[in-house]
């Protein structure tokens, strides 16, 4: 709800008695302004107001199984299970109109019992900050599908995406406390074995539901801004095709793993394994995802995805 300005009680409760007359006595402007003696110019300002600092909130709830004419276009062109598109908005960050439905659809499918597996990032920890407060996901366990990162300069919320669902929703959270890249395979190895890292992969490996974004590649990547990939190594990943990741997989057009020998050293899930999980919901917004979701749709990575129109065109026009 957006922050109340400080108003004295007359004006407060002005507002408050001229929105419930017209919302919910259903009265017109015409009739509320004959009521308080006042013009029907003046209500509507009134009405505006009481919209912009959170006294009357409108929501729209479209039927279960809605969807727009491009929601269905990319659905089919892509192969996915569901599309969900946020309308372009000029009021709101395209992150947190995103966001907003990433969270209607995701609070929509999860029951209790659920595992719900996340990346880390810009993308989810948005999402996650406008998670409902409700009690109905008490039972629900999320958990972090790769390592975290060591670096706290760079941060990417490799945190702070499991305190949220836990203050949100009261649910079981857990990371692995260990980086996401390291340096030989026998090191991933030695993280991998130890007791509470491996008991946390466990859950991730067991997680039935995916909640995951594409990065872009280049400087801007997370993984590159978390010093895990230097400069020179990421110019090197691009020239073998690389064009974003996933749960810290770096992978090249086609969906698949760009440098064997730095996924070996990577800790996460496999790709494999998140490719088989029930719901695998891909959320990404910008220009500069577009080809990693491309990526990820081509790869079979995601079969749900949540963005927004800008980005959607992009898509379509690609994926022709």
């Amino acid at each position: 709800m957006p922050e109340i300005k400080r108003y004295d009680d007359k004006k407060m409760n002005l507002l408050v008695r001229v929105s419930q007359m017209y919302y919910e006595d259903n009265l017109s402007q015409e009739e509320v302004a004959k009521e308080l003696r006042c013009s029907r110019p003046y209500i509507s300002r009134l009405l505006t107001e009481a919209k912009e600092i959170g006294i009357v909130q409108v929501r729209v709830v479209p039927p279960q199984n809605y969807e727009s004419e491009m929601e269905q276009e990319l659905r089919v062109l892509a192969g996915l299970d569901k599309v969900i598109i946020a309308p372009d908005k000029t009021n709101i960050s395209r992150q947190i109109n995103v966001g907003r439905r990433a969270v209607a659809y995701l609070e929509s499918i999860v029951k209790n019992g659920d595992i719900i597996g996340f990346s880390w990032g810009n993308t989810i920890f948005s999402v996650t900050s406008l998670l409902n407060k409700t009690r109905d996901f008490v039972d629900a366990t999320v958990v972090q599908l790769c390592g975290g990162v060591s670096d706290l300069q760079n941060n990417i919320y490799s945190s702070e995406i499991a305190k949220n669902f836990s203050k949100a929703w009261g649910a079981k959270a857990f990371a692995p406390v260990c980086p996401a890249l390291v340096d030989s395979r026998q090191l991933k190895e030695m993280f991998l074995s130890e007791t509470n890292v491996s008991k946390v992969m466990e859950l991730a490996y067991d997680a039935n539901v995916a909640l995951i974004t594409m990065g872009s590649y280049g400087q801007q990547n997370a993984l590159c801004r978390a010093g895990y990939l230097s400069e020179e190594e990421m110019f090197r990943l691009i020239e073998k095709g690389a064009v974003g990741d996933i749960c810290a997989h770096i992978i090249d057009s086609e969906g698949n793993i760009c440098d064997r020998e730095l996924d070996e050293r990577t800790v996460s899930v496999p790709l494999e394994k998140i490719k088989e999980k029930k719901r695998r919901i891909g959320v990404a917004v910008g220009q500069s995802k577009v080809e990693c979701i491309c990526a990820a749709i081509r790869g079979k990575i995601i079969n749900v995805l949540i963005t927004d129109e800008e980005t959607a065109l992009l898509v379509l026009e690609r994926m022709k």
